[in-house]
């Protein structure tokens, strides 16, 4: 089979395609190993990976500029803070909500291993199928609106294959068979403990975010449809160093959850499991010390809540119209004056003294302009408004 869909060494060259029905016969072996790959000795594992990325040197899909406005992330406290070492509480750091250490990043939809990619819904429903929480998790939902004027080059995956496609030539041919392949790479359902099985969405993606040659047409994150909803919603990719450079994170929300719902409809607005009659969160952060911060009643409300969702009094909700289900209290601490600062300046003092966020979600304050300049003009961290 042949190694490569174009015949060449460099993208400066002019487009040699090999024939249509050989790069049939190689997609079509590709599909064949579909959730058989991690069924394959090292060696065969390797020499696969070595295999495809060398075969797409021609990839297709759509792009865009502008990105869902809003994003719901589920964070899991009982496997984080397990994986920590704490006991099981509300979660206290940001990066608790963003992609896990590098070196705990393995194959995912849209990441090799040792890539940092955070995943979101554009709907809370659509998070909710991703992570499918059980009975007895404490699940932290952060909620993400993108900042004025922020833009993030997105990559698109198609939901659906092109029904009967008009062909005038061979590159609209290859094209629509290569559309085929990704909408069935990306809508392949895989067991999460086989996650090898990803590989071929994985490098795909990973090729496409972590381009080596720094441009300012490099995909920053790719949008592509819910598996685990049925393609009934979008999901979100994103290289985690970007997400608070160009999300604030307006809130976040500990819920505890009681039992899974069945034969859900995927095409609904409806989260998968329910949850206990209360809930709490907060919408304050200090991004200085990467911290979540919560009123003195945290502790307290969260002992209470467990309680109720592990107790042995099974709770009775009563379902009145126009009364909520849930109630969710906010535990933000008391909001203190600060003396706000213009971030639509361009130009500062060498000594003036100024705040900045990085990406990494940690805050510097009052520092002088000249210390972090640096990092300014790289895009490591931006100026912050208070």
């Amino acid at each position: 089979m042949i190694d490569k869909i174009a015949n060449n060494e460099t993208n400066q060259e002019e487009l040699n395609l090999h024939p249509t029905k050989d790069i049939v016969e190689k997609l079509n072996y590709y599909r064949s190993l579909f959730n058989k790959v991690q069924d394959l000795t090292n060696d065969e594992f390797e020499n696969l990976k070595k295999d495809v990325a060398k075969f797409f040197n021609l990839k297709i899909g759509g792009n865009t500029q502008e990105p869902p406005q809003r994003l719901v992330r589920i964070s899991n406290n009982n496997r984080i803070l397990e994986a920590q070492g704490k006991e099981l509480s509300y979660l206290t750091d940001i990066s608790q909500l963003l992609a896990p250490p590098i070196q705990y990043c393995g194959f995912g939809r849209c990441n090799i291993p040792n890539q940092q990619i955070l995943y979101c819904a554009t709907s809370e429903a659509g998070a909710y199928w991703e992570i499918k929480p059980k009975h007895g998790d404490v699940i932290t939902l952060s909620h993400y609106e993108l900042k004025p004027n922020a833009k993030v080059n997105s990559l698109i995956i198609m939901k659906d294959k092109t029904e009967n496609p008009k062909i005038q030539h061979q590159l609209q041919e290859v094209y629509y068979q290569l559309e085929d392949f990704f909408v069935d790479a990306y809508s392949l359902e895989v067991d999460r403990s086989k996650p090898r099985d990803y590989l071929f969405s994985a490098l795909l993606s990973s090729e496409q975010l972590f381009y080596p040659v720094v441009s300012d047409r490099n995909f920053e994150a790719i949008i592509y449809p819910s598996v685990q909803k049925k393609k009934f919603g979008e999901n979100f990719a994103i290289r985690n160093e970007l997400m608070l450079e160009r999300y604030n994170l307006i809130g976040v929300e500990t819920r505890f959850i009681l039992d899974e719902y069945e034969n859900l409809d995927p095409a609904s607005d409806e989260v998968t499991s329910d949850q206990i009659i209360g809930s709490f969160g907060t919408t304050k952060f200090d991004f200085k010390t990467g911290k979540i911060l919560y009123n003195e009643k945290a502790d307290e409300i969260f002992k209470l809540f467990r309680m109720m969702q592990t107790g042995p009094n099974k709770q009775v909700r009563y379902e009145h119209e126009g009364i909520q289900k849930n109630i969710t209290f906010n535990l933000s601490p008391k909001k203190e004056d600060k003396t706000k600062i213009n971030v639509t300046r361009t130009k500062f003092g060498r000594n003036e003294r100024i705040n900045v966020v990085y990406q990494n979600g940690i805050r510097k304050d009052n520092v002088k302009y000249k210390t972090v300049q640096d990092d300014i003009t790289s895009g490591k961290c931006k100026i912050a408004q208070y």
